[in-house]
Formats: C-alpha cells, structure tokens, sequence
C-alpha cells in the first residue's frame, strides 16, 4: 500500500462538472430519504464522503453525519463530522456507536481491490447494530465505458486504470457478485440501481469510438450547442451482449431527441431508464446487516 499522501494526491482539489452537479447528485438526493426511512434513523456514516455532498442533502433529516475520506477536510469545513482515513484499511477510527445507514457514494467501492472491499463491508457489519442499512456503490461492470471488460472474471484482469489528477487502478462489479460480497460479510443483499448509463465521464479512454455524451451535456449546461451532435451519434460496435442492446436502444432514443430542435440536456437525462443490470457508470447495491 502507498503512503496516505501518494495516495491522497489524485483525489485532492478533484474538479467537478456540470452534470454531475445537476443531475447525479440530484440522483443521491432523491435516493437519500428512502434509505433513511429504510434505516430507521437519522445518523449516516458517509464513507469516501469527498467534499461532504451527502451532508446537505437531507436537510432536517441527519441526526447524525460523519464522513470518511482520503483527504484531509477542506478549509471552513468542520473537523469533528470528518475522519481522515484510508478505506484500503477497513472501517478506520469511527468511534465505537454504531449508524442507521453506512453510506459510500460516486463509485467508492470500485476504488478499492476486492479483498480490500471485502474487510471493509466485514467492518461495517460488525460495526452496525442490526437491521442497519448498507449502500455502496461501485463502477458498474456493463457501463459502456469499457466493453472490453464486460467478459472478464473478477480480480487482476478486471483491473484498470482510471485517471483522476493521476491514475489509479479501480474495479468495476457486476450486481450479482456484489451481493455475493455483501452476503460474505452478513449484509443481506435488497437491490441494485444503475446510475448514469448515456454520460459516464470515462467515454474518451477506453473503447474507441464512443461519442462524448458527457461534454455535449455539458455544454448544453454552459448554453452551448457547439458539440451537440455527440447527443445524436451512433455507438461503435460493441461486444455480443445483453449490455450491448440496452445501451444501444438508449442512444437511439437519444438520437431521435436530438434530433428536435428544442433537445435539451434535461430531456437528455429524462431518457435515463431505471436498471439494476450494472449498466451504468455508477452501480448501488443497498443491504440490510442481519442479526
């Protein structure tokens, strides 16, 4: 393992975009209330909490926040409701009360090797009381950034690179393998969601022809309309498979919206289909720990 600060450093100052800023976080904020009815409370241990988003989205509804990352907390931000911690170690200096829900947004889990995830979902069961809520979520398997990963096993071979302010390596799942690992840490697998199937952020690096969705939405965001015909650009080929037809119905259909004047990036969004499949660049998987 590196060093905290190596480690740390393609996380720190991470710049965020427009998309993510209104629509994925939107997606965790509808999320957030029906995990904590679930729960059955108000306190959440924010685990990769980054810049502490999760924090203001239930306003009134947070009886008790903690967050966890790799990066130290940002100026103005209070010391007390963040833990500077390496999640490659486990759970790390939480305090010993356990919360309602154990909270990892924005891919966390793929950031971490499979062993290394496997010792933290051990931690958290044993830290939860019963009936607590689990949601991680990891990069889906199926997402169309990488179709050349889509028949790969778990492990060494489904490792890749993924570039932040510097590489590092992540792991993306399939839905029925992280239940597996939910089951293997005495979480009780409920469901799965996919998140962002048309705009992942990683369109550029890994199969080639892919059109950048992403930055068109961007763009229409910023009021431009410069790079719109990504919105209506067919896919490439793509591996025999049942990730291969789901993602192209979803670009024809976005083809046919794009294709009206009045597209919009919100209309872009709405195409958004809810699937469990592991198709989207983010895949949540929510549990219960048992008894």
């Amino acid at each position: 393992m590196s060093t905290p600060a190596a480690a740390a450093a393609p996380y720190a100052g991470q710049q965020h975009d427009a998309v993510r800023a209104t629509f994925e976080l939107a997606w965790f904020r509808r999320l957030l209330p029906d995990l904590l009815r679930e729960a059955g409370g108000g306190e959440v241990l924010d685990l990769g909490c980054g810049d502490g988003a999760v924090a203001g989205m239930a306003p009134g509804r947070l009886s008790r926040y903690l967050g966890v990352d790799l990066t130290a907390a940002r100026a103005g931000r209070d010391p007390h409701h963040r833990v500077h911690h390496d999640l490659r170690g486990g759970l790390g200096p939480v305090g010993a009360r356990p919360f309602d829900l154990y909270l990892a947004t924005f891919g966390v889990a793929s950031h971490l090797s499979p062993d290394e995830l496997r010792r933290l979902l051990a931690d958290v069961s044993a830290h939860a009381r019963p009936g607590a809520v689990v949601a991680f979520e990891a990069l889906g398997l199926f997402s169309l950034e990488w179709p050349q990963l889509w028949d790969t096993a778990p492990g060494a071979a489904r490792t890749i690179p993924y570039s932040l302010a510097a590489d590092v390596l992540v792991h993306p799942w399939a839905p029925d393998e992280l239940f597996a690992v939910f089951a293997q840490a005495g979480i009780e697998p409920l469901r799965a969601a996919d998140r962002t199937l048309q705009a992942g952020p990683k369109t550029d690096g890994y199969w080639p022809g892919l059109p950048c969705v992403r930055g068109a939405l961007n763009d229409l965001l910023d009021g431009s309309r410069d790079t719109a015909a990504a919105l209506s650009a067919p896919l490439p080929p793509l591996p025999a498979a049942e990730a291969a037809l789901v993602h192209h119905t979803l670009a024809g259909r976005r083809r046919a919206l794009a294709g009206r004047r009045e597209a919009s990036a919100a209309g872009v969004w709405a195409l958004e289909p809810e699937t469990d499949g592991g198709f989207g660049h983010g895949l949540l998987v929510v549990g219960r720990v048992g008894a």
